[in-house]
């Protein structure tokens, strides 16, 4: 039998700092006698120079990235996460509305067409509101934007309820049911800092985080909460996220790559 094949679609492929999992998870399936490659689905590709694999890992939201994830599964590849579950994750305002209903904690939130709508609905407001896109990604053009103000860009745009936290996020990284909990500072004008762990998480925040997942039908997940007086409210999913300073995950993915190979009928 010959050895089982992954491949990772990833975006922005030249660029090594956005692809750190790449190395870990390479030796991780490595260990596991399956081989390992990457594909770059933001530089220019046709159907015919996807690899073969027995499993896709569709490692970024880029659309690239979805098109190519599209016409491996399409050809009958297997993928992690599933794609149906990936591009729900990738509209926000979906998200919001599937873990309201079942009555997860998000925040208010209202969809704006356009920048003009924005601008209507913060001068309505006549306070601060958290806007972001609806298709957004890495945190770009995110922002608190007061009356007077309105986004750069084309939107459609989701248009919060500010969550006053006590500065900082909880990022819970998860692998099926583990999961690990890094706390984040924000910090006015950063998208992003440093992991610091979380030894002893709050149980309820990672029975959130699961729950989550479970109902965005996610094998690879990231859930963003913020805790306030009121209790913690989810502000953001991921699919598949980078899963920096969380060591074990290489390790996890590997597994669950596996078993979505297998669940497919592939041989591992």
């Amino acid at each position: 039998m010959s050895r089982a094949q992954a491949c990772v679609l990833v975006e922005a492929g030249s660029d090594t700092g956005r692809n750190p999992l790449l190395r870990p998870l390479r030796a991780a399936l490595a260990v596991r006698d399956v081989g390992c490659t990457a594909f770059d689905a933001t530089a220019p590709w046709t159907p015919a120079d996807l690899p073969t694999a027995d499993v896709f890992l569709v490692k970024g939201s880029d659309p690239a990235v979805l098109c190519a994830a599209g016409a491996a599964a399409d050809a009958g590849g297997a993928c992690l996460n599933d794609l149906t579950a990936t591009l729900r994750v990738g509209d926000k305002a979906r998200v919001l509305a599937l873990l309201d209903r079942a009555g997860l904690p998000v925040p208010a939130t209202t969809v704006a067409a356009d920048a003009d709508a924005v601008a209507g609905l913060l001068r309505t407001a006549g306070t601060p509101r958290f806007v972001k896109p609806l298709h957004g990604q890495h945190g770009q053009g995110a922002g608190l934007l007061r009356p007077g103000e309105r986004p750069a860009g084309a939107g459609p745009w989701l248009v919060q309820e500010v969550v006053d936290g006590p500065g900082f996020d909880y990022k819970l990284y998860g692998v099926g049911g583990l999961a690990a909990v890094r706390r984040v500072h924000v910090e006015p004008g950063r998208v992003d800092g440093p992991r610091v762990p979380v030894p002893d998480p709050d149980p309820g925040l990672v029975r959130l985080g699961l729950r989550t997942a479970e109902l965005c039908g996610l094998v690879c997940w990231g859930v963003d909460i913020v805790t306030c007086a009121d209790g913690p409210v989810i502000v953001d999913v991921n699919a598949f996220p980078g899963y920096r300073g969380v060591p074990d995950a290489a390790g996890w993915i590997a597994d669950a790559a596996l078993a979505a190979a297998g669940a497919a009928g592939r041989p591992v």
